[in-house]
């Protein structure tokens, strides 16, 4: 590479971290100043503590934050343990290739979706209790339960934990690429131990540590996520991330402030739960190395029950979408009948008078910083592969965005574009997408990156005798499918995301999740219904498109398979 080429290849690292870093610290720093009675915006231009006292008179704050705790951690915990699980009784089985196979889709889905359609399956009047009614059930009008937006949150933590699992075993499932699992099964089973104990034994603890920041994340999002919250959360009290969004919402101006501060403690609630986190995984490390060294051999259980739990998972899943697909050609549907009394395509033939502007903001959005996440990861891993020592705070660079809670720097990011005049537009908007797309684009693509074969540029370009000819040429289409899956996987993250379209597009720029979240809250559920298929249906689409175009385009070219 000549140094014209290094130079320019420098600028994608700096453009990187200036998109990422800048937002996140302005931002913060217009959180902690309102948090702290600072506010020239508002003519407030002294410091006090008043803010803070106001919090924590809040009457139902400390409930929150407790449900909070439960809730996230709960998810959480069952996601990793659960994927742990499956990974250890279906890994190299025919379990394990189906697993390969429907990750993808169920990944594509996004959070307010799959919290929509589990509210039609799971709610007092839904499918599920419509389905033994009255026949078994004995109702003929739905019953006075709390199956969903329950004041335990068990709901929130069943839609997170159905929505979580396939990411966690998408991790584990990496992971174990870069472990010697057969071998370390194969020299188990030697001394007598059983698979599952050579997994607990063995393989688990090395796990865990590769899966360390994939769990935070996991562990971060649950404890402050809005919008699943706001569809299918509890109502009284409500988590603490959906209560500073009430607050951020206020028209007065007193309770942003109070907004302000309570994004800060729901930051502390983050950090001293990760801090915790890495408490429990010494603390777990330590005991399984002590169990190890007694060397006791354990009889392996059945995996029946484990596969038991993943085609209730699938099935779950399946019959949530089946209800959105159905309530959407509906025209009557009566309690208890099992199915509409009457069918109608009236919500989809009318759909271009609500849909068509949230549909074509949620594309143009989606596939814009999609794209430009794609070009400035390229370029930043790029540059990494011609560093001696390639840095380990990329990563942590590319995590902080994921760990933080939008709340505490969305916030602060909105009051600096509103000085500005700059919220409310459509590329603002895209900009606040670029700050979780790039992570994640970064995430899924850099280890087939890095995995990359170099003598193949080394060949290509001692023919060719230039290196960006080869790069476009030789290695952009050998790197089809993960540069294709990693695309696809920040236009599914663009088109979940809720509150960096509310803050930022400041209300005026609708999207596809926008309008889908504000009609569950008490909207039709036809158009609810056609809302959120669109909302699955492009990101499904996306991913079929990026996994079909290499297998046609080198169908004709036997390595480009392997």
């Amino acid at each position: 590479m000549n140094e014209l080429s290094k130079k320019a290849v420098v600028l994608f690292p700096v453009v990187t971290c200036a998109l990422l870093m800048l937002p996140l610290l302005f931002g913060f720093i217009d959180t902690v100043l309102p948090a702290f009675g600072y506010f020239p915006i508002a003519s407030r231009n002294q410091f006090s503590l008043s803010i803070w006292l106001q919090l924590f008179s809040y009457s139902s704050l400390w409930q929150s934050i407790l449900l909070t705790v439960f809730t996230g951690w709960a998810a959480a915990l069952l996601s990793l343990v659960s994927a742990l699980w499956l990974i250890m009784h279906c890994y190299q089985s025919r379990w394990w290739q189906f697993l390969e196979k429907t990750l993808a889709p169920f990944l594509a889905i996004p959070h307010a979706a799959m919290a929509i359609a589990l509210l039609f399956l799971l709610a007092p009047s839904g499918w599920l209790i419509r389905l033994v009614s009255p026949w078994l059930s004995g109702f003929n009008y739905p019953p006075l339960w709390q199956t969903t937006q329950d004041s335990w949150g068990l709901s929130l933590i069943l839609v997170l934990w159905v929505k979580e699992l396939p990411f966690m075993l998408l991790v584990l499932m990496s992971a174990c690429s870069q472990l010697p699992v057969k071998r370390s099964l194969a020299l188990g089973q030697s001394f007598a131990y059983s698979s599952q104990q050579v997994w607990k034994d063995i393989l688990f603890p090395q796990l865990i540590k590769r899966i360390r920041l994939p769990f935070f994340t996991v562990l971060a999002f649950s404890l402050t996520v809005v919008d699943v919250a706001q569809i299918i959360g509890p109502s009284k009290p409500v988590t603490l991330a959906l209560l500073v969004w009430q607050w951020f919402s206020d028209s007065n101006i007193e309770m942003r402030l109070v907004g302000a501060a309570g994004s800060l403690l729901l930051l502390a609630v983050v950090l001293l739960s990760v801090t915790l986190c890495i408490g429990l995984e010494k603390l777990y490390l330590t005991k399984r190395l002590s169990k190890t060294m007694c060397g006791i051999r354990k009889a392996a259980r059945s995996p029946v029950l484990a596969r038991g739990v993943l085609v209730a998972m699938v099935v779950s899943l399946v019959l949530s979408l089946l209800v959105i697909l159905i309530w959407s050609i509906t025209w009557r549907w009566r309690f208890p009948d099992a199915l509409p009394a009457e069918w109608s395509l009236h919500y989809w033939q009318q759909a271009g008078s609500y849909l068509l502007q949230p549909l074509v903001n949620s594309l143009s959005i989606a596939l814009v910083s999609a794209a430009i996440s794609l070009v400035l990861v390229l370029g930043c891993l790029e540059y990494q592969l011609k560093q001696a020592r390639p840095s380990r705070w990329w990563s942590l660079m590319m995590y902080l965005p994921l760990l933080l809670p939008q709340v505490v720097f969305l916030f602060g990011v909105q009051v600096q574009l509103f000085k500005y005049r700059l919220d409310g537009n459509l590329i603002t908007v895209i900009w606040a997408h670029l700050i979780f797309v790039l992570p994640y684009v970064y995430l899924s693509l850099a280890g087939s990156y890095r995995a990359f074969d170099k003598r193949y540029m080394q060949a290509a370009v001692s023919l060719s005798h230039s290196y960006w000819r080869s790069f476009i040429s030789v290695k952009l289409p050998m790197l089809t499918r993960p540069i294709g899956l990693a695309f696809a996987i920040g236009f599914a993250v663009s088109i979940a995301q809720y509150l960096p379209t509310l803050f930022v597009g400041a209300g005026r720029v609708s999207t596809l999740t926008t309008e889908a979240v504000a009609l569950a809250s008490g909207g039709d559920r036809r158009v609810t219904a056609v809302m959120v298929i669109w909302q699955t249906l492009l990101p499904l689409l996306v991913y079929s498109a990026v996994i079909a175009w290499p297998k046609w385009r080198y169908r004709h070219f036997r390595g480009m398979h392997s």
